[in-house]
């Protein structure tokens, strides 16, 4: 049974990213635009300018040039907003590390997508996600941590969203 929360949850594969660098309040609303409707709540942005300074700062996302975020900043700041509500930014940093290290950013990328995307669907719809076994790919710790993020996802979507709200928050059972 299908459950209310990410029926159409997708997040732009590389190509679907603009190919020329983008202003930083360019990149903040391409964020909004994807996946404002699944992560922002209690009315607050997904991303700040704060926030992407800082992960400048930290040297977790490579700096701007010319005050412009090329397709890979913007493609990492996608990781990281999926990725914020249940890891550190470090954590999400040696994720992001690592699917570079052992792929092109263009099929890292587009494989973290497909994760996601699967494992949002597969909690949504309550089955279980496929596990594709290859003992040698480190990146089967990106495939656990979507799974992590799908299912935070669909307790706050599902239960907690309306229970803080003074809903019910048995929807979806």
């Amino acid at each position: 049974m299908k459950t209310k929360g990410a029926d159409n949850f997708r997040v732009p594969r590389w190509e679907e990213l603009p190919s020329i660098p983008q202003y930083l309040d360019q990149v903040l609303l391409l964020l909004e635009q994807w996946l404002g409707p699944y992560l922002s709540h209690d009315g607050k942005q997904i991303m700040t300018r704060t926030m992407v300074n800082n992960y400048v700062k930290l040297h977790f996302l490579a700096p701007p040039v010319n005050r412009r975020y090329d397709r890979l900043a913007i493609a990492s700041l996608f990781v990281i907003a999926i990725f914020k509500p249940v890891y550190t930014i470090e954590e999400i940093a040696y994720l992001i590390r690592l699917s570079l290290g052992h792929s092109e950013r263009q099929v890292a990328y587009n494989q973290f997508c497909d994760y996601v995307e699967s494992a949002v669907e597969c909690a949504f719809n309550r089955t279980s996600m496929e596990k594709e076994e290859n003992p040698d790919d480190p990146r089967q710790l990106l495939w656990n941590a979507c799974n992590a993020f799908a299912c935070q996802l669909y307790v706050r979507k599902i239960y907690l969203q309306d229970a803080l709200s003074g809903g019910e928050g048995k929807e979806g059972q």
